[in-house]
């Protein structure tokens, strides 16, 4: 058993908020499906989470915060991928800087996942403070701030303009030369001369 990514298990076993059973089965629930301790216990009915979360409140290091309503800045919204984010369960929310060192609060529903916390580190290059948040509000969060999608503008439609020759009146645009008008009548006929092309040989 890795006690350092599971240590809310360890630790609500300690209290007696549940069995080794209980334990177990969250454990395999777990490894199957993925996701965290904490949430594995609350689909087993074994606790409700606000109770997992009271339970961490009462350990000093770790705080609650509410993420309803909150705008997460672009900037850190593109530190993880949603689908990462979604999958791991957490949000960035606050990024500061303590001279060279960066510092990001993450929301989280198991901040005791030291495994987790080490994975955050590495991926997004910060020194990370682990925060308690609700499960449901944390995919809100992601929900709500994810980066918007851009597409890219259709391309205009370019209208098609087409000329019926025939309908036009060429009885009062003859040349001089018969022979001329005759030639440029056979091309035009053919569709080797336009209108315009006919308009300048006789006119220019």
């Amino acid at each position: 058993m890795q006690i350092n990514a599971n240590r809310l298990g360890e630790m609500l076993l300690e209290a007696g908020l549940i069995d080794r059973f209980q334990l177990e089965s969250a454990l395999s629930l777990q490894r199957n499906l993925g996701g965290q301790v904490g949430s594995a216990l609350v689909k087993l009915g074994y606790l409700p989470e606000e109770t997992i979360l009271e339970f961490l409140e009462t350990q000093v290091k770790y705080s609650r915060v509410s993420l309803q309503e909150l705008e997460i800045p672009e900037s850190l919204m593109a530190l993880l991928s949603a689908e990462r984010m979604l999958e791991l369960m957490v949000v960035p929310i606050e990024l500061r800087r303590t001279g060279n060192e960066k510092i990001l609060r993450v929301a989280m529903t198991d901040p005791t996942n030291l495994k987790l916390v080490d994975d955050l580190q590495f991926a997004t290059g910060c020194k990370v403070i682990p925060v308690l948040a609700v499960e449901n509000e944390i995919e809100q969060a992601i929900k709500n701030n994810r980066p918007k999608e851009t597409s890219e503008p259709p391309e205009p439609e370019i209208e098609e303009i087409s000329i019926d020759f025939s309908a036009i009146d060429f009885s009062n645009t003859s040349t001089a030369d018969p022979r001329l008008d005759r030639l440029l009548e056979l091309l035009k006929e053919k569709g080797v001369l336009s209108v315009l092309d006919i308009e300048r040989v006789k006119f220019n």
